[in-house]
């Protein structure tokens, strides 16, 4: 007997409506983290999806020879593929996979959650497992786990919810660059990245790595050398145009990564601030391109390539294992000190 909305509904005690819009991914009008994460489980736990899609998925490889529907997921809703982080993980996932040649037949897909065609591929697609890659919201995550068995996140910032994750911890990265900052002399030290203030995702901690340092050394935040941006270049230079505009620069940024980066120095560099005479820089994230700016840009290296290939093998060890709990493997990160910070005071 097969599970319906209104079974659903009466497990979770909301409406038959509501059910129907989280479960269509239809986004036009939005229920709370809360609702979403407990129909999802609901839905899972009466098996809602299996008569769906569960017999499609595993009927060819329980059979005999296993050949494996394996996609790349980038889940964030305002960075490509094509962003220099991404295509390094990219580029480690596909050539691990390569790697593996035999051990692991399959075919492989890439698939960016804001293509017009995703739900439509994502629920249509025999995937018997999934790297997620970016930020996301945990509407997103629940609807991700609901039609795919096996999920791995690769990234920057702890999900939890489950899943298996290889990370470079964000959080504690961040910490870092704004310690080295204060080990400078630097007090007024500015944050230009996502805050989550006009941006909500589940998984973003640059922030609070941010916020905690400060507490740390129990310097006050001043909110005015503060601005919330997504991590694109445009959106870093017009940020710092922001701070400039403000007449109260800091005496250090922290970027919420190196591209953002990049678009902040190009501010700075039309107005005749001068880094790191002006003003000291760190990025986050270590792109090919920031060796090449001048002045060389301050940054956090993080094993991009390290993680989309051991993302690989985590999923194996699933696939190969079948077990019911998750891992979180933790890569460490480097601070490479260049020629965009400069130490002030005595």
């Amino acid at each position: 007997m097969s599970v319906k909305l209104k079974d659903i509904a009466k497990e979770t005690g909301v409406s038959i409506s509501t059910v129907s819009r989280i479960l269509s991914h239809d986004t036009s009008r939005k229920a709370n983290d809360q609702t979403v994460a407990k129909v999802f489980e609901a839905a899972e736990r009466l098996g809602y999806f299996s008569h769906k899609l569960a017999n499609a998925r595993y009927m060819d490889y329980k059979a005999g020879d296993k050949t494996f529907s394996v996609a790349c997921i980038l889940t964030s809703e305002h960075e490509t593929y094509v962003s220099p982080f991404f295509s390094a993980l990219l580029a480690g996932i596909q050539q691990e996979v390569i790697n593996q040649g035999a051990n692991f037949p399959h075919n492989f897909f890439v698939t960016y959650i804001k293509d017009p065609g995703f739900m439509h591929f994502i629920t249509n697609t025999r995937l018997d497992c999934a790297i997620m890659l970016g930020r996301t919201t945990l509407e997103n995550i629940q609807m991700l786990k609901s039609l795919i068995p096996n999920l791995v996140y690769a990234g920057v910032n702890q999900i939890g919810n489950n899943i298996d994750e290889v990370i470079c911890d964000a959080h504690a990265a961040v910490m870092r660059g704004v310690e080295y900052l204060i080990g400078l002399g630097h007090r007024d030290i500015g944050f230009i990245g996502p805050t989550q203030v006009k941006h909500q995702v589940f998984n973003e901690h640059r922030y609070h790595g941010y916020l905690d340092a400060m507490q740390a050394h129990e310097i006050t935040v001043r909110k005015d050398l503060v601005v919330d941006t997504i991590l694109t270049a445009n959106d870093g230079y017009e940020s710092m145009k922001t701070l400039i505009r403000r007449k109260t620069l800091p005496s250090a940024v922290f970027c919420g990564n190196d591209t953002v980066a990049m678009g902040v120095m190009k501010a700075l560099d039309e107005h005749g601030i001068v880094v790191p005479e002006d003003i000291s820089v760190v990025g986050f994230d270590n792109i090919e391109t920031g060796t090449y700016l001048k002045p060389a840009l301050t940054t956090i290296d993080i094993p991009k390539k390290e993680l989309g290939r051991l993302a690989v093998k985590v999923l194996l060890d699933r696939l190969e294992t079948n077990r019911n709990y998750s891992i979180r493997l933790q890569l460490p990160f480097t601070l490479l000190e260049r020629e965009s910070c400069r130490r002030i005071g005595s």
